[in-house]
């Protein structure tokens, strides 16, 4: 998402201050201020005195508790971080990411705190633009990528419970327009968009897109839910487990919307998904980003 915004908003002629704990040096851009930090600090503070408005894009799908990386001091302390130096720089304008999905009684933890990055955000008294998501693909998106090298592996794919339940992929290209756009629409302002795509696709459907996408035949294995849940539960004690309980639930739960209102404001969705057609050239190199404005603009 950071590079896409960061490229839609150098092509919008914004001045971009990009604060991220590791950014790629290999990629210094003008009208870029790179700034290495962790947005939990205050070291990035300074870098960002006089900007006008601030898009914030930091999230994680996975806690890593024994250094201090969780749900809730990622989604809601940075959140709450970014609001309160918008508020002592007098920075009036924050456009900030969450997930389709997010409120205070959902059964994870990821959703419950990016509500509570929302909450941060609306309470704030910043002008302010929410979006919500739905899961998101193109260059670089860590759902395919997790996927793929799996796929590719077995001819015989395994699918938790019966692989109805349905997904709406949406654009990274066109989540990153809905953000720039955003910044200099005054009736975007105090508005909470769910961003879908085009069309609602069962996970088996997904699963045979991407299959297709890569010129591969693979038949799907659907495991028993609750047989499911417990191979999960253990397999997320180990290392580089490729999925948690609470990401099954997300899974299992579905991640649709209705795209009237962002149809309406924004002119999306239009792209389908057709699977992961990028990765048939292989994966580009990630990089972090964040943004400035023109003439000014805040972290992400």
């Amino acid at each position: 998402m950071g590079r896409r915004v960061l490229s839609l908003l150098l092509a919008e002629g914004w001045e971009v201050v990009a604060v991220s704990r590791r950014p790629d040096r290999r990629q210094l851009l003008p009208g870029v201020i790179q700034v290495a930090a962790d947005l939990g600090g205050d070291g990035w503070q300074d870098w960002v005195v006089g900007c006008t408005a601030a898009i914030n894009l930091v999230g994680i799908i996975r806690e890593v508790p024994r250094r201090g990386v969780t749900f809730d001091s990622v989604h809601r302390g940075v959140t709450a971080k970014v609001v309160e130096a918008c508020k002592r720089l007098g920075i009036p304008r924050v456009v900030q990411m969450s997930a389709l999905g997010a409120r205070a009684n959902a059964p994870t933890g990821y959703h419950r705190t990016k509500f509570a990055g929302e909450e941060a955000v609306r309470t704030s008294g910043l002008r302010w633009t929410i979006f919500r998501p739905s899961l998101i693909f193109g260059p670089g998106d860590g759902f395919e990528q997790s996927i793929v090298p799996v796929l590719r592996r077995l001819p015989v794919f395994p699918v938790f419970g019966d692989g109805r339940y349905r997904l709406q992929p949406v654009a990274v290209d066109e989540v990153a327009r809905c953000f720039v756009a955003a910044l200099e629409r005054p009736a975007c302002e105090s508005q909470v968009y769910e961003l879908g795509g085009p069309q609602q696709l069962t996970y088996d459907e997904v699963l045979s897109r991407m299959a297709r996408a890569l010129g591969l035949r693979r038949h799907l294995l659907h495991l028993p839910l609750g047989v499911s849940r417990l191979l999960v539960a253990i397999l997320e004690r180990l290392p580089g487990a490729p999925i948690t309980s609470d990401q099954l639930t997300m899974l299992v739960e579905g991640s649709t919307c209705d795209i009237g209102p962002s149809s309406l404001a924004f002119g999306v969705p239009q792209q389908p998904y057709e699977g992961p057609v990028w990765l048939r050239q292989g994966p580009p190199a990630a990089t972090g980003t964040g943004v400035r404005g023109p003439g000014s603009e805040g972290p992400a």
